[in-house]
């Protein structure tokens, strides 16, 4: 057991992502400073924050271990800006650098992102370098956050490449996003709220409707930007009964005319049959995402996808036969049982295809994942971190360059999810997302919409719940949030 004390309680999250990046333990029990290790195997981190000076501050923890003190570390820190969020940031990077510090100290280990558990490093690169300079970011990143060289290059590689997409985007500009939770089966390792459905299910023409009315109540807040991307995922959109759909697509083509980038995720290569593929193109869909995540079989079978490597290929080559030039596949490096000699197999093969964008995941279990429920999951996290590298390489080999990357909690390695793409290929929606540049109306149960206020440094959320049934029940509440966000 893991126990912690923190005057800064309101950053406890952040803190207990800083332990677990070094320690695998489930639960991190909030105590007070006098607290007694009663177990000779559980560790204690007392943190203070502690007043040297005017503006002059210092967070400080200690690691006790058999009630002794084992380890310390101590990291200075100013105040000087009276603003409310740039006294919180400067006090939650000094804590979450002397807790990584500490735990360097203590483990031996360094992570290849330092002490960032954020999801977004792109985006704090690019703000600090729009702060300063080119070289005060790399020093901040590689020299004060202990981000290896290797990922500071990859960041820079990609807010770069960035760059005109981003320049393109200003205060009128939007992102729509529809979400589908619906899929034909559930994989072990996903956490999304998807709902296993089949086709004709009354449920799917009962949330279609409750879509329609959520769009339709913020006509009058869409009419006022410019919409840039629209993207349909999930779940799996394919998995909607075909009428269904396109139901949803000439109602989404009647209510956003104009668009520069269009996406449907077709995740599932099983859903994907000619009648869709048709349909997709009769509505002018430019962009699709076809998904195996692997492309060894046994794997498939092992981590519940309802899916055969053939059912992969087929679907690919018929999508470029009906004209989709524009095809995202996704991989996830880690999948149990999985060796480099596998991943790069993927890969290779998948780069054979000449897609126009390759997506490579690293394995992330959820808590709300099958994985962590009903199933040993045991992987080598070097293994994972040398196919990474591998991926990176043979991807920029082939002419495919990072252009967007997220990371997320639970990661194999403390690693990252990276987006390849060809020259003039890259998905706005992705990058606006992850950069966070412009504003998202978002539909659909688990939806979170978003208004980004540049000048501030500021976003404002409104998130949908992610429960179908009190999503259908209360789906004009969170319009009405929405309208509240966008009209304030």
């Amino acid at each position: 057991m893991v126990y912690l004390h923190t005057k800064t309680e309101y950053l406890y999250n952040e803190i207990c992502e800083e332990i677990r990046m070094f320690i695998n333990c489930d639960k991190i029990l909030m105590v007070d400073e006098n607290f007694k290790l009663s177990n000779l195997e559980d560790l204690f981190f007392c943190n203070k924050i502690i007043e040297l000076a005017k503006n002059k501050f210092q967070s400080k923890v200690t690691l006790f271990i058999k009630n002794k003190q084992e380890n310390d570390y101590s990291c200075d820190f100013s105040i000087d800006d009276e603003e409310k969020y740039a006294k919180k940031r400067a006090i939650k990077s000094a804590v979450k650098l002397s807790f990584y510090r500490l735990l360097k100290q203590y483990t031996k280990i360094k992570m290849p992102w330092g002490c960032l558990t954020g999801i977004r490093p792109t985006k704090m690169l690019r703000e600090i370098e729009q702060r300063q300079d080119e070289f005060y970011a790399k020093a901040k990143m590689t020299e004060i956050l202990d981000v290896s060289i290797d990922k500071y290059k990859l960041a820079k590689s990609i807010i770069d490449r960035q760059k005109p997409i981003i320049a393109n985007c200003d205060d009128k500009s939007l992102d729509i996003y529809i979400g589908i939770p619906f899929c034909p089966s559930i994989c072990y390792y996903c956490s999304f709220s998807s709902t296993k459905s089949i086709k004709g299910d009354n449920a799917q023409r009962t949330y279609l409707d409750a879509l329609k009315g959520e769009i339709n109540s913020l006509k009058s807040i869409i009419e006022r930007y410019d919409v840039r991307s629209i993207y349909i995922g999930g779940g799996t959109p394919t998995s909607l009964d075909i009428n269904i759909l396109e139901e949803l697509l000439d109602f989404v083509d009647k209510a956003f005319p104009k668009k520069d980038e269009y996406t449907v995720e077709a995740g599932r290569p099983d859903t994907l049959t000619d009648e869709y593929l048709i349909m997709l193109k009769k509505y002018n869909v430019g962009r699709i995402s076809i998904n195996p995540q692997t492309l060894k079989q046994k794997t498939l079978e092992k981590v519940g996808r309802k899916h055969t490597t053939e059912e992969f290929f087929d679907a690919y080559k018929r999508a470029v036969y009906y004209g989709f030039n524009n095809i995202n596949i996704d991989l996830i490096f880690g999948l149990p049982g999985e060796t480099i000699t596998d991943m790069k197999r993927s890969l290779k093969e998948v780069i054979k295809l000449d897609p126009k964008s390759v997506t490579i995941h690293t394995l992330s279990i959820k808590n709300a994942a099958i994985f962590t429920k009903d199933m040993k999951y045991t992987t080598v996290e070097k293994t994972i971190s040398r196919a990474v590298d591998m991926g990176r390489k043979l991807c920029e080999k082939n002419g495919l360059n990072p252009y967007y990357m997220y990371r997320q909690q639970y990661m194999k390695g403390n690693l990252e999810n990276v987006g390849y793409a060809k020259k003039g290929s890259e998905s706005i929606y992705n990058i606006d997302m992850m950069e966070e540049v412009c504003g998202v109306l978002a539909f659909g149960a688990g939806a979170i919409s978003k208004r980004v206020f540049n000048k501030e440094n500021r976003i404002n959320r409104s998130p949908n719940v992610k429960d179908l049934a009190t999503y259908l029940n209360r789906f004009m509440d969170m319009a009405e949030k929405k309208k509240k966000l966008f009209n304030d």
